[in-house]
């Protein structure tokens, strides 16, 4: 009876063992299923937006920001406030690209999402701001971009879009009449327009952050920390 039962128990642990190595099998070829069709999906959406590419960008290319009016060091402080690794970095910045955002990855969102949410959506605005936009698109196209399309807060009901309309809208001026505080309350806008908004405590702060910044005062070396609260 003994032998028998160490025999039954014995049975009834491999057969244990193969259930749940049938179990995990099974798992392991889901999981790997679903990364191949992701892998597929990312793959189409970042052909989709190569062959979109130029449509997209044409009405920017043959334009400078000095014919928008933003002069070359209105442009420095432009980048240094909104993505200060910009000419370095890959269209992504790391350690973690999948969190930030920088002038290329929010371009893309622009351009290539009609409605852009969380999670699948920003590995593809990831993918398209690295290996679509990036190598084929000049910084300085870029730039005309992201400032001719930046959303600047809402007013009477109406949403402005472009530095310009910014500038005309919230001081009545075009852009290169703009003072120096003027300017840096409008580049304060951009990471949060509708909070942030001209003649606000917030955006009076937020620029006294931003001139710490420009001063030296402050480091601020990468986009993660674009709310710029070390610099309070």
């Amino acid at each position: 009876m003994r032998l028998h039962g160490k025999t039954l128990h014995l049975f009834c642990s491999c057969d244990g063992v193969r259930v749940n190595n049938s179990m995990t099998r099974k798992l392991i070829y889901l999981v790997a299923t679903l990364c191949v069709a992701l892998a597929v999906y990312e793959a189409y959406a970042v052909a989709v937006a190569y062959k979109n590419l130029s449509h997209e960008f044409e009405p920017y290319e043959s334009k400078t920001l000095m014919d928008i009016g933003l002069s070359e060091e209105r442009k420095e402080i432009l980048i240094k406030v909104q993505d200060p690794a910009f000419f370095e970095h890959t269209g992504i910045e790391w350690p973690s690209p999948l969190t930030t955002t920088t002038i290329t990855q929010s371009l893309v969102k622009k351009l290539f999402f009609e409605k852009f949410t969380k999670g699948f959506k920003k590995i593809e605005q990831t993918l398209i701001a690295r290996f679509v936009v990036h190598p084929n698109i000049s910084k300085e196209t870029q730039l005309v971009a992201f400032v001719s399309t930046a959303y600047f807060g809402e007013m009477d009901g109406k949403q402005l879009f472009g530095i310009s309309e910014g500038a005309r809208s919230w001081f009545d001026k075009s852009l290169s009449e703009l003072t120096d505080d003027e300017y840096l309350s409008l580049i304060a806008m951009l990471p949060a327009p509708d909070a942030l908004k001209p003649g606000t405590a917030a955006s009076e702060e937020r620029v006294g952050r931003i001139k710490k910044v420009l001063s030296g005062e402050c480091i601020y070396e990468h986009v993660s920390r674009i709310f710029l609260d070390q610099c309070s």
